[in-house]
């Protein structure tokens, strides 16, 4: 009961929205129930975000605050799906606040390992 208890409340706090804004933009969504979402946008001259260039989908599992992400070939990848996250980590960081105040920190969450070249480093930032 414990290690569930230890496992679901590490899930909950990492669970969220990360993005990091430039001139490609990255958005991962890690949802509740083990599943992502991952798109790239390229910027257009306008500023504005376009259509999503690359993207994937798949399942996810915290441990020690290591992301490990998977994709199902057979029903994950498609024509609006296609990178594949197999054999990918992230590490969780929390970001640590030097005000002792109750404000919530965001969380950083960084690729350490990917079959996919370009995500390797990347950190993207928590939203609020």
């Amino acid at each position: 009961m414990t290690f569930c208890l230890v496992s679901c409340s590490q899930s909950h706090d990492i669970a969220g929205e990360y993005e990091i804004i430039g001139p490609v933009q990255f958005l991962l969504k890690l949802n509740q129930d083990g599943t992502f979402y991952f798109d790239s946008y390229n910027k257009v001259n306008s500023g504005l975000p376009a259509d999503p260039s690359i993207s994937g989908k798949g399942t996810w599992r915290a441990e020690n605050d290591v992301i490990y992400f998977g994709t199902n070939p057979d029903t994950d990848i498609d024509h609006n799906y296609t990178l594949n996250f197999n054999d990918t980590k992230a590490k969780f960081k929390n970001e640590s606040s030097k005000d002792l105040s109750n404000k919530k920190t965001n969380g950083k969450l960084q690729f350490m390992d990917s079959g996919i070249f370009w995500i390797n480093g990347i950190e993207l930032n928590k939203r609020n």
